[in-house]
């Protein structure tokens, strides 16, 4: 037996950690396994197992002897600990970062127990009795189609009953209580999303037999399926894990919001009774930790989730899909690691032999750029599988408008009149919540800023108060001019909830609702809420870009575009590509059942090539120009970027330390400046300062990303970076997609 073991913890440093096996251990903890051992001044912290070794370059004395061992085996299938490897190197980050982003339950060892009804021995005789109340028959017809296995709070919510009807049938012997793992846990959305397996058309059944012939040959391939919204993507994807399944394979879902998930698994459960689970952080930990265990234990051989799910424990994966692939939701920001999914995901593709599948109505410029170079092979869906055609887009210019007209258009009004009068539902569309973007000192112009960050405080009428959206620093409605202590203070701008109030003054009989960060708080109120949208009990649903993903709500006629260009106005080369994207996206909502959609898109800035390209459907003329651009700019997908982001309280201390470390690599760059190496910066976040904290930054652009992993690899810009600098914090982003 192994005498020692290399530990990592959860910690930026890089280094493997030796410790003793106790002689009183039977076997040696396995490799990616859980341990418990002093770390610093820590007297017990969790740590995982990354090598075994029998000798030591140092004093054995010294050493100190782990204290537990949690696993019996790894918590990392062997190509996910490969990965994950990977995902060190590749982002910049420590082995124990990446270690424990894939496994984030701490020291769980099993599933709790949960108390659960089952179907009773009188089910059936009961159920088909004529006097039964029509609530018992209610609860017990919804459990009949819910799989036989639910909470009773999660029965009597999801079937509309109190618990005290659901217990009375477990009385009456209809069912009964039974104590085992958690069941799986469906969402209400679910049910409503559940459809019958419809026929493919001719572009989805050509897209299906090129992905089929790929998995059949058992090795690494990647394609880009670029299909219109609507042009049924979903049933493309449900078809390739059809043959994967009979291959005897599993199957990974990749989709960038929670929001989605439920839409998500219930077409996936739909069609693969029994074979779904779902994995994403808005889960309980309990559940999130059950869904990980039974992929782990090969009982389910498809995995829906979110960005994370990227490392969950299948094995023999032979397909790997990213839905909606341009998201940038794809991209942690914070903590590390700073992976982006869908790039983890090709790459566990790689690993795995196994087909990997990107779909998006907008194809970031990346995974076309990768088109380009035959590293993805395309395939294209340009026509919608529904009756009717994209929808009909109508261009508004908003300049020179009346006040009155100042969020909604005369011609927006009389559409939204119209969708009601036919029966059909609304969507209205703004990227910016709460009710006014600032407020403003008519004297002095002063506008009230927040105290933590550079930025100004939204005012929500809600709660009358003044919220900051970066810190949720909040303070009440001032009564007077902080800076001139003038009483004329006024709102300034307008988001959701200003919108909302407007749309009801104009409609009141109309069912509005806002859906955005503010109302959605709540356990389970994004999925009420576009549960009620899709049954109808909505008419016009305002709400920021959790509208614009994904949602296939066939009774939408109308999508109003409040303002088309909060996206543009932002310190970002990617605004353009992100504006095209969110309008193309959000345009694609409606017009998906029987009735032809339209589109109204409302704008201050009506001749962006951005807006203009989205409203025509044009996504290769807006990726030729815009690839044309980056291009003169030397900007990414013809470069790759690094960024390097200090921050600190002290606003000198964090100049000085990121001007000093720029100027180290510019010493280390010098002879790559000929290959097309640069530095960008160092300059000042456009954010300035966020949480109390200042903020600077610098980019360094590469050829290519191997000239930028030989640079990150370089010993002495290792240690430069992994130097802990004093009450300030060094950030080092791989392929950054927000430089705010």
């Amino acid at each position: 037996m192994a005498k020692y073991a290399e530990v990592v913890f959860n910690h930026p440093l890089r280094d493997r950690f030796s410790y003793e096996i106790p002689e009183g251990w039977e076997v040696p903890p396995p490799i990616g396994g859980r341990v418990q051992a002093q770390f610093g001044r820590q007297a017990n912290s969790l740590g995982i197992v990354v090598g075994l070794t029998d000798t030591l370059d140092f004093d054995p004395a010294k050493i100190r002897p782990l204290l537990n061992s949690l696993d019996r085996e790894s918590l990392y299938p062997p190509k996910v600990f490969e990965l994950l490897e990977w995902v060190a190197e590749y982002y910049f980050c420590s082995l124990g970062e990446a270690l424990f982003a894939a496994f984030p339950f701490g020291t769980k060892t099993e599933i709790r127990l949960a108390k659960v009804v089952v179907q009773g021995e009188r089910f059936h005789e009961i159920r088909a009795d004529p006097k039964l109340t029509p609530k018992r028959k209610q609860a017990l017809d919804f459990f009949g189609g819910s799989g036989g296995c639910l909470p009773i709070g999660e029965l009597a919510r999801l079937a509309g009953v109190s618990q005290g009807v659901v217990k009375s049938l477990v009385e009456l012997g209809a069912l009964k209580l039974k104590e085992q793992a958690r069941p799986q846990v469906f969402s209400q959305a679910e049910s409503l999303y559940r459809s019958k397996r419809p026929t493919l058309n001719t572009e989805q059944e050509e897209a299906g037999s090129l992905i089929e012939e790929a998995l059949e040959e058992n090795r690494f391939d990647q394609f880009l399926l670029h299909g219109v919204t609507g042009s049924g993507k979903t049933e493309v994807f449900l078809s390739a894990i059809e043959k994967t399944l009979a291959l005897g394979k599993t199957s990974l879902v990749l989709v960038p919001e929670i929001g989605l998930t439920p839409q998500t698994a219930a077409r996936y459960r739909g069609r693969f009774p029994g074979k779904v689970e779902v994995l994403h952080s808005g889960l309980s930990k309990a559940d999130r930790f059950q869904s990980w265990q039974r992929a782990q234990r090969g009982e389910v051989p498809v995995m829906v989730g979110t960005r994370s799910a990227v490392f969950a424990p299948l094995d023999n994966v032979g397909l790997i899909v990213v839905d909606e692939e341009h998201d940038a939701s794809y991209k942690q920001a914070d903590p590390a690691p700073r992976y982006h999914g869908r790039d983890v995901a090709i790459y566990r593709g790689h690993l795995e032999g196994a087909v990997v599948l990107l779909g998006s109505a907008t194809p970031s410029l990346e995974s076309y750029e990768n088109v380009s170079r035959k590293k993805s092979r395309l395939i294209e869906m340009p026509n919608r599988a529904t009756a009717h055609s994209l929808p009909k887009v109508q261009l508004i210019d908003m300049r020179m408008r009346p006040p009155s007209e100042k969020i909604l258009s005369f011609e927006a009004r009389e559409s939204i009149e119209e969708t009601l009068g036919m029966g059909m539902q609304a969507i209205l569309f703004l990227n910016r919540r709460g009710h006014s973007t600032q407020l403003g000192c008519r004297e002095c112009g002063e506008v009230v800023q927040c105290e933590n960050c550079s930025v100004p405080l939204v005012w929500h009428e809600s709660s009358r108060s003044l919220i900051c959206h970066y810190c949720e620093f909040k303070q009440k409605e001032p009564q007077f001019c902080p800076s001139c202590k003038s009483q004329w203070i006024r709102a300034r701008g307008f988001g959701t909830e200003q919108v909302t109030q407007t749309v009801q003054s104009l409609f009141p009989k109309a069912r509005v609702e806002r859906i955005d960060l503010d109302t959605t708080r709540e356990a389970g109120a994004h999925d009420r809420i576009l549960s009620s949208f899709r049954k109808k009990d909505i008419d016009i649903l305002v709400g920021t870009q959790m509208v614009s993903k994904g949602l296939d709500m066939p009774g939408v006629r109308l999508v109003v575009v409040v303002q088309a260009e909060t996206s543009l106005n932002i310190a970002d080369f990617r605004a353009a590509e992100r504006s095209f994207g969110l309008l193309t996206q959000v345009a694609g909502r409606a017009g998906r059942g029987e009735i032809e959609g339209q589109v109204m898109v409302q704008s201050y800035q009506p001749h962006h090539y951005s807006i203009h390209l989205a409203l025509e459907h044009n996504y290769n003329g807006f990726r030729a120009l815009e690839r044309k651009i980056r291009r003169q700019l030397q900007l990414p997908p013809n470069t790759r970027l690094v960024n390097f982001r200090m921050e600190g309280e002290d606003a000198e201390k964090v100049q000085e330390t990121i001007v000093s470390i720029s100027k180290f690599f510019h010493g280390i760059l010098e002879p790559y400046t000929k290959q097309g190496c640069r530095i960008i910066g160092p300059t000042p976040c456009p954010l300035e300062r966020i949480q109390a904290r200042y903020r600077w930054q610098f980019l360094i652009a590469t050829r290519d990303g191997s000239q930028r992993s030989a640079l990150l690899s370089n010993p002495e810009v290792i240690q430069v970076l992994s130097k802990k600098y004093s009450n300030l914090r060094l950030i080092v982003d791989v392929d950054p997609l927000n430089l705010l």
